[in-house]
């Protein structure tokens, strides 16, 4: 039995930490767009987009890598004009000047129906390209960013895989009947060799800060973050450096540097919250590069996990209560805390941020990143001290389980209409 739940994490740990250009439901839906148009040949007549509320509210507002631009209709005419649906979500790294400047055209000449749905899937993604010479086709993707599910070319499909069920992988479903701790404990027992390369994600999100806090674009977040710290109301102390290359990257990211981050079970914010703070707490530390694999591990599998109760893209905040969970448990494992300080350390993070709501993607995302960094090493630290928040106070319930359970009543029937009304003020 231990030997298929390790298979299973690694499975979910290679399939959900990849690295991705941009933010990533702008890069679903060029995606999307890339298979649909592949394969036919003129000039394109109409193009009708299908997306659910939650791929709407992520997209519509957020920087696109290689361009000043943003928005739902850019990223569609981009995926039409680069054609190659090959690279996944790095599928922007490839962009030319031509391609920016033939998805402005066809923006500007170009009828784009866009229909938000309510009542799908929370990923998906519905594109129907018309040609002018009468070709046809249609891409959806569905679940997780990457998964095409159905292509159709003029009369013969291709692909239908509509009726399947991919609310998970197998590899999480089987987790699924485990309890986290179960989880966390046996990705421990993974072997160094097989979690090495998420170290890679240090360098990418890494690279990604350090862009954020000399650049202009978006909020000019990290210098401010100079600006305070030369005035003396912050100081240079550990809390304030994870706090201030987390927004950075975050900042540099939803602006549209063209640059990829490691993402986290599909997301790239998710992916700098589940690594930034982990990277800056191990070199503090003197931590071993082994150590550090590891607690990126748990990192991730946590947040993975939690993710399973609130959706991959919910109403709820995940980079704060998911992603913040998985770093404030990877940092309690760099500080030298068992299972029992992990569990006490996700309680805390999910009981303060289940509130937060999630609002699309945007620059404006690097503040409630700032918020998520800052309770994950918080909440890593009561931990350490014994301090959690008890069963019975709001949400929290008797195991961390019966917690994240509730966390995903919240989520998914308390706030089941908060997407309608954010998208309203849209």
């Amino acid at each position: 039995m231990q030997k298929m739940i390790i298979t299973d994490i690694v499975n979910i740990l290679k399939k959900e930490v990849v690295p991705a250009m941009g933010c990533t439901e702008p890069v679903a839906i060029a995606l999307a767009s890339s298979y649909a148009i592949s394969g036919l040949e003129g000039k394109i007549n109409k193009i009708s987009l299908r997306i659910s509320s939650n791929v709407y509210k992520n997209a519509k507002a957020v920087g696109i890598p290689g361009t000043d631009h943003t928005g739902i209709e850019m990223a569609i005419a981009l995926g039409a004009s680069i054609g190659e649906p090959d690279y996944d979500l790095t599928i922007l790294s490839k962009l030319t000047p031509r391609d920016i400047q033939n998805s402005l055209a066809l923006v500007n000449d170009t009828l784009i129906d866009i229909k938000i749905l309510y009542d799908t899937p929370n990923m998906y993604i519905d594109v129907e390209i018309l040609m002018e010479n009468g070709e046809f086709g249609k891409s959806i993707i569905q679940d997780y960013h990457t998964n095409l599910v159905y292509l159709q070319k003029n009369d013969s499909i291709k692909i239908d895989r509509t009726q399947e069920s991919f609310s998970d992988n197998t590899d999480n479903v089987n987790l699924l009947k485990y309890p986290l701790k179960t989880i966390i404990e046996n990705t421990l027992k993974i072997p160094y060799e097989e979690l090495e390369f998420l170290l890679e994600g240090i360098k990418l999100n890494m690279e990604m800060a350090e862009v954020g806090l000399k650049m202009e674009k978006g909020m000019s977040i990290g210098k401010s973050w100079k600006n305070i710290l030369d005035k003396g109301f912050l100081t240079n102390g550990l809390s304030n450096e994870i706090t201030m290359y987390t927004t950075a990257a975050c900042d540099a990211r939803m602006s549209g540097i063209e640059l990829p981050v490691m993402t986290s079970s599909g997301s790239g914010n998710n992916g700098i919250i589940a690594v930034i703070p982990i990277s800056i707490v191990a070199k503090h530390l003197g931590a071993s590069m082994e150590k550090t694999a590891y607690a990126l591990a748990v990192s991730h599998i946590v947040n993975s996990n939690v993710k399973k109760y609130v959706g991959r893209l919910s109403p709820v905040c995940g980079c704060g209560v998911s992603a913040g969970a998985g770093a404030g448990a990877g940092i309690v494992y760099l500080l030298g805390g068992g299972l029992d300080e992990i569990e006490k350390s996700i309680v805390n993070v999910v009981s303060s941020l289940a509130g937060m709501i999630c609002d699309g993607g945007k620059v404006g995302c690097a503040l409630k990143l700032s918020a998520s960094a800052s309770m994950a090493w918080q909440s890593a630290l009561f931990a350490m001290e014994g301090v959690c928040v008890p069963s019975g106070n709001g949400i929290v319930g008797i195991t961390l389980d019966d917690t994240l359970k509730n966390l995903g009543l919240i989520s998914k029937e308390g706030m089941c209409n908060v997407d309608r009304a954010v998208i309203s003020t849209m």
